[in-house]
């Protein structure tokens, strides 16, 4: 029989009660979803006040990578501290992105490790718990060394995520990705040119004219007897058949000239490029290991 600690009785409680105002919808009140989440796990206790941050002030929270945030349709970031034994530490950072496709998105640009099964998409490392639900991206992470601390991160991740009431949907881009030999862990979302040379370096300007307003995916594939090299496949939708086709005329003109009738071109690594146009799509195969791979990649981007 299990017991639950008065702790965990209280945050319980709390949920119970935000969850039954907010039944039904979305969250609709950050202030009443930040002040449901219990201000002590176990032996750990908020003890400085909780901070917020939007998309003027977050660099005075985050130095260097506030950029990142800002590529997507970041809202605003609420920052608790919880402190444990000695000058442990646990951070909680709960990041509005504004819609579900962009808390994937935020989520997804640093993905690594294994699925820890917690809101819609997870991943937990060494005192780095990390996870995505609805329209808010969530990390959690352990500052010190304290061996128990993994415990006390995966229990207040459950806790944020039951606040949660609600799901989101994943990108619709999402559905065109060909799932065989695809890495799920390497599916990048985004929108602008700022995460594109994060993931995949392509050109020194923004040759693919990526804006707020085209919507992108990057996925690895992997093929037996490639020595493990992925094959990456490059999705970006645009506004209009038009914005798409220049995109595409621009790309073949500056990447890879040689391929102006075919779309197709062996690259100085051997490997080979190709590109299509579809719709208001472009869609790119770098790094295949041979002409058919990558034609057959492509192909199989089916567009309703």
């Amino acid at each position: 029989m299990n017991i639950l600690s008065p702790g965990k009785i209280v945050s319980l409680l709390l949920l119970f009660i935000f969850i039954t105002t907010i039944h039904g919808g979305d969250v609709s009140s950050v202030k009443n979803f930040y002040q449901s989440i219990p201000e002590q796990i176990r032996e750990w206790k908020v003890k400085i006040k909780d901070r917020t941050f939007d998309r003027k002030t977050i660099f005075k929270y985050i130095n260097g990578g506030a950029e990142l945030y800002l590529a997507y349709d970041f809202q605003q970031v609420f920052a608790r501290t919880y402190s444990g034994s000695g000058e442990n530490e646990i951070v909680l950072d709960i990041y509005d992105m504004g819609s579900a496709a962009e808390a994937f998105g935020i989520f997804t640009s640093e993905r690594e490790d294994d699925e820890a099964g917690i809101g819609q998409g997870s991943e937990y490392s060494e005192g780095l718990l990390r996870f995505w639900k609805d329209r808010f991206f969530i990390s959690i992470i352990l500052v010190g060394d304290n061996p128990d601390a993994g415990a006390v991160i995966k229990e207040l991740a459950e806790v944020v995520a039951a606040a949660i009431p609600s799901t989101g949907p994943e990108p619709v881009i999402l559905e065109y990705l060909p799932q065989q030999n695809l890495d799920k862990k390497s599916i990048r979302y985004f929108h602008t040119v700022l995460l594109l040379d994060k993931h995949y370096y392509i050109a020194d300007e923004n040759i693919l004219n990526l804006s707020a307003k085209t919507h992108c995916v990057l996925a690895e594939y992997q093929y037996p007897g490639n020595n493990q090299e992925p094959t990456y496949l490059l999705l970006i939708q645009y506004e209009t058949k038009d914005q798409a086709q220049k995109s595409y005329e621009n790309f073949i003109k500056i990447y890879m000239p040689e391929a102006r009738e075919t779309g197709l071109a062996q690259m100085e690594n051997k490997e080979w490029t190709m590109a299509k146009i579809d719709k208001n799509m472009v869609k790119i195969v770098f790094e295949a290991p041979d002409k058919n791979r990558a034609s057959g990649l492509l192909s199989a981007v089916k567009l309703v």
